[in-house]
C-alpha cells in the first residue's frame, strides 16, 4: 500500500513537471511568434522606406538626403539581421522546449505505466484473498456441519 502512495506521489509530481514543460513551450512558442511578427514589421519597413527613396531618386534627391536614406537603410538592415538571428535563437528555445515537454510525457507515461500495473496487481491480490478467505469460511462451514453429523 506504502508503494502505490509513493507511485501516485511519483505520478502527480511528473504531472506537474509535464504541466509546467507544457507552460513554458508555450510561452517560448508566443516568444518565437512574437519575434518573427518584429521581424515582419522592420521588413515592410524597409521595403516601404526602399520605395519611398525609389520615388525620391526619380524626382531627384540632394547628397545628404542620399546619405541619410543609405545611412538608415543600413540600420534597416542591421537590426533585421539582429532580428533573425534573435528569431533563430527563439527557434532553438523552442525546439529545447518541445524536447523537455517529450520527455516529461515519457516520463508521466512509464509512472502511469507503472501505476496501473501496481494497481492491477494489487486487485489480483485482493481477489485471491478474499477467494482463499471466501474458500476457508467454506470448509469451515463443512467441517462444522461433518461435526454434527449433516453430512454435506
Amino acid at each position: 500500500m506504502a508503494n502505490m502512495q509513493a507511485m501516485q506521489m511519483l505520478r502527480d509530481l511528473a504531472q506537474r513537471s509535464s504541466d509546467k514543460a507544457v507552460e513554458d513551450l508555450g510561452r517560448l512558442r508566443r516568444q518565437q511568434q512574437n519575434a518573427e511578427e518584429r521581424l515582419e514589421q522592420l521588413q515592410q519597413y524597409r521595403d516601404e522606406y526602399q520605395r519611398k527613396l525609389h520615388d525620391s531618386l526619380a524626382k531627384g534627391v540632394s547628397s545628404s538626403q542620399w546619405r541619410d536614406y543609405q545611412q538608415f537603410l543600413g540600420s534597416l538592415d542591421n537590426a533585421i539581421d539582429q532580428q533573425r538571428r534573435l528569431l533563430g535563437e527563439q527557434q532553438t528555445r523552442v525546439e529545447h522546449g518541445v524536447h523537455r515537454w517529450q520527455g516529461e510525457l515519457r516520463k508521466l507515461n512509464a509512472y502511469d505505466t507503472l501505476h496501473a500495473r501496481g494497481e492491477r496487481e494489487q486487485a489480483y491480490r485482493q481477489a485471491r484473498n478474499e477467494q482463499r478467505h471466501s474458500d476457508e469460511m467454506a470448509a469451515q462451514l463443512r467441517r462444522r456441519q461433518q461435526d454434527n453429523g449433516l453430512q454435506y
